[in-house]
């Protein structure tokens, strides 16, 4: 007669369901988080590109003494306070001809620079279209400005240069 060993070897049910269940727990921290990260990196998109745009406000005054609005590549500068959204790349520009600076535009982030009456100075709007924010800044003050805004909200930019980004709800970052 021979000896027949009955061990099976396995998992029960039970260590089974502990596994999933601990893995729906990890994931249902991680879900969240991850989304929030891609917010904050669709979010700096649209500040670096604002940064991009003063730059080029800043040398279109350097060199011309006048600040510019945003014009599509085939069009010509608008008139004062009437910027262009841009969606791609593009340039900014004073009401004379000749008188311009490229601006790159990331992919989804919609920019606009609108300047005053006297191009003597510009406020610049952006936003990324999957972002919650909106960000602003003037050619006259230092600093960025942000509004909390609902992600996926369509493009709206200030208009008309502004001295007054707070009284337009905008805080200080």
């Amino acid at each position: 007669m021979t000896n027949v060993s009955n061990k099976e070897k396995g998992f029960t049910l039970i260590e089974l369901m502990i596994v999933v269940a601990i893995i729906g727990i990890l994931a249902a921290i991680a879900i969240p988080q991850f989304s929030n990260y891609r917010t904050k990196a669709f979010n700096s998109a649209a500040v670096s590109d604002l940064h991009t745009a003063r730059l080029a406000e800043e040398a279109l005054f350097s060199d011309y003494q006048a600040y510019g609005s945003t014009v599509a590549k085939t069009n010509t500068a608008g008139k004062a306070g009437a910027g262009v959204t841009l969606t791609a790349n593009g340039f900014v520009a004073t009401t004379t001809a000749g008188q311009e600076a490229p601006v790159t535009v990331s992919n989804n982030v919609s920019l606009e620079a609108d300047t005053d009456k006297t191009l003597a100075y510009a406020t610049i709007t952006a936003q990324h279209a999957n972002g919650d924010k909106l960000y602003a800044a003037e050619t006259d003050q230092s600093g960025t400005y942000q509004k909390n805004i609902t992600a996926g909200t369509k493009f709206k930019a200030i208009g008309k240069a502004t001295a007054n980004l707070d009284a337009k709800g905008y805080t200080a970052m």
